[in-house]
């Protein structure tokens, strides 16, 4: 079985992509495609420790919920796209889209 770059694993969090697991392996120091399995408890710590700094998983989606609906509360232009199920970002919904404006 071949093991997976110890960054690809980090990635599986909701909320740290590529660019950040790149920076997180080296503020520890470590390689970029180091082995989990290889890693010490102490290095595993201290990279567990600087992952809790950044909101992740279920705390961010729920942010991320509480600000949509906040924007639908507040009656914004991009709440109302929201509410509507419509592309939020300037997007053209004249010839796409279809599928978001059905649902």
């Amino acid at each position: 079985m071949i093991q997976k770059p110890f960054s690809t694993t980090i990635q599986n969090t909701f909320g740290i992509g590529y660019k950040k697991t790149q920076q997180l392996l080296k503020w520890n120091g470590l390689n970029i495609r180091v082995n989990p399995k290889s890693l010490k408890i102490k290095q595993f710590n201290n990279l567990n420790s600087t992952i809790k700094t950044y909101k992740t998983g279920k705390i961010l989606k729920d942010e991320i919920y509480e600000f949509i609906e906040f924007l639908i509360k507040t009656r914004t232009y991009k709440g109302i796209r929201h509410k509507l199920k419509y592309p939020t970002r300037g997007q053209r919904t004249h010839t796409n889209a279809k599928t978001s404006k059905k649902k």
